[in-house]
């Protein structure tokens, strides 16, 4: 429930509910001094209308009993010459707080209640006209009370009075308790309602505020592994849910920081390593040439050409570290050319031949492209792809002699399998075939190394991600060489994925837009 709608449910609770549930105890209540009057006073219909209304009530409230002595009087005023009979008749009257007052020819020869006869200067006369069908009532500092007369004549013809006498003091300290409980009823509806609107308002805000408080303390000490507990579904339901949704996106935005971070220091501590090995070796071979130990013109000249080599490595790691710069922060430049393929990836070739000699390798070197077949690329990026795929094959070649094989070849995208593209597009997404099939050149580079597992193949393009952590750190390398050729082919539009088989050798595979001129 949206709080808006808390809000109009909290204020029918707090005006219908007290006025529902003091009307049902009122009615309790009510009921309950109905039937009072009803056991008491035999006041039967509408009895509850006596309740609002003191002078019904006080009029009819011995009228059952003055109605029943009247009739005696009547028909058997004998049976008032009766003591007993006066005596019994009395005692039920005293239930109900009334007594019986008897006179005989203005002589008093019954009184119920000794405690009456302060009042006896009161009675009226025989037959006295005021008094005809009237209540007298009396009322002092300690009495109130309500008599009713009736005159008749006894079977000798004497005058008798007949004076029912009913003390509704007493009444009134049951009108005090009905009005007490009607307002301690009152009180405890509205302490009721208040303690019922205060759990409610815990329980739907203040306890999910709470939470919130809590979980804001915890991400400021760092703790993001403590979920938020979503207890509704309300504007607080969807706060605490955007929370924990922020949580999840900070914890792994630092996940991923401190993962990166550790790859940079990886990568730094991979890099220094392979920095120190060629700049010793090129200290060792220039002081060997300084101190004459090389004497002999070919001596001189490989000792020169390691020192190239070692030079050439560094620049390498240099421009590796240069280039990933540029990566993070996007600026990477490209100069675009239009390129033959035969041309361009022969001098390639060429420059391949002499350093895979040097370390005990072969190149097997297949170009089937129709002559004049051009791509649009930017050269010395496209030349870093290929380097870093060779280099890459390099250092993984096993044992030698092997041979490292490139094939060129022209291809349309529906002739190579889905499952082979691997994160072609900038996003890291795969991408589809194009609804309209261009034609692309195909360069595949196969090694005869040791081969990639298939739980490894599909991540070898990801920064910093190393097949085996534990022969890269002999190796050396930053584990940035395919991020970077997957960045530069996806930036020229092309796509990249690998194949593997292990003990058999791994091939990279890309391809690249043929530049149709239209």
């Amino acid at each position: 429930m949206k709080i808006r709608g808390r809000l109009v449910v909290a204020f029918l609770l707090v005006t219908l509910f007290p006025v529902l549930m003091f009307l049902l105890c009122s009615n309790f209540i009510f009921h309950k001094e109905v039937d009072f009057l009803n056991d008491t006073y035999h006041i039967e219909s509408d009895s509850w209308k006596h309740l609002i209304n003191p002078y019904q009530l006080l009029h009819k409230i011995t009228q059952y009993d003055y109605q029943a002595l009247c009739n005696t009087a009547e028909n058997h005023p004998e049976k008032l010459l009766d003591r007993n009979y006066l005596i019994q008749i009395n005692t039920q009257l005293k239930k109900r707080h009334a007594f019986l007052i008897l006179r005989r020819n203005g002589t008093i020869v019954f009184i119920g209640n000794d405690k009456l006869y302060h009042i006896m200067p009161e009675l009226p006369a025989y037959h006295n006209s005021e008094w005809e069908n009237k209540n007298l009532c009396y009322m002092d500092h300690k009495n109130f009370i309500i008599i009713q007369e009736r005159d008749f004549n006894y079977r000798d013809g004497s005058e008798g009075q007949l004076f029912l006498s009913t003390d509704v003091s007493s009444l009134f300290t049951h009108w005090h308790r009905f009005i007490q409980e009607l307002l301690f009823s009152y009180l405890l509806i509205i302490f009721i309602t208040a303690l019922l609107l205060v759990a409610w308002i815990y329980r739907s805000i203040v306890l999910p505020l709470n939470i919130l408080r809590i979980a804001t303390r915890q991400i400021g000490a760092g703790n993001l592994d403590q979920p938020v507990q979503i207890l509704s579904s309300d504007e607080i339901g969807e706060l605490c849910h955007d929370f924990e949704e922020m949580r999840l996106d900070l914890k792994h935005m630092i996940d991923e920081r401190t993962h990166y971070e550790e790859n940079i220091r990886s990568m730094l501590s991979s890099i220094s390593h392979d920095l120190h090995t060629p700049l010793t070796a090129i200290k060792g071979y220039a002081e060997g040439l300084m101190d004459g130990v090389a004497q002999s013109p070919d001596m001189q000249k490989k000792y020169l050409h390691t020192i190239l080599h070692k030079a050439n490595d560094m620049t390498y790691l240099v421009s590796e570290l240069s280039l990933f710069a540029q990566m993070e922060q996007d600026i990477l430049t490209y100069h675009f050319t239009k390129l033959d393929v035969t041309d361009y990836f022969s001098d390639c070739m060429e420059d391949l031949t002499l350093d895979l000699e040097t370390r005990g390798m072969q190149l097997s070197y297949y170009n089937n492209t129709a002559p004049g077949t051009q791509i649009y690329a930017d050269p010395e990026q496209l030349r870093r792809v290929i380097y870093n795929v060779v280099n890459n094959a390099i250092k993984y070649a096993g044992q030698v002699p092997s041979t490292l094989h490139v094939r060129i070849e022209e291809m349309l995208p529906q002739n190579v399998s889905p499952p082979l593209y691997r994160q072609l597009g900038k996003d890291g997404k795969d991408l589809e075939p194009p609804q309209k099939p261009a034609e692309y050149i195909h360069i595949q580079i196969e090694d005869e190394g040791p081969g990639i597992s298939s739980q490894d193949l599909p991540y070898i393009f990801d920064r910093f991600y190393r097949v085996d952590a534990s022969r890269n750190s002999s190796t050396g390398g930053s584990g940035l060489g395919l991020s970077i050729v997957r960045k530069i082919i996806n930036d020229h539009g092309g796509r990249v994925w690998a194949e593997s088989i292990e003990g058999v050798g791994t091939s990279i595979n890309f391809l690249l837009k043929k530049f149709r001129g239209d």
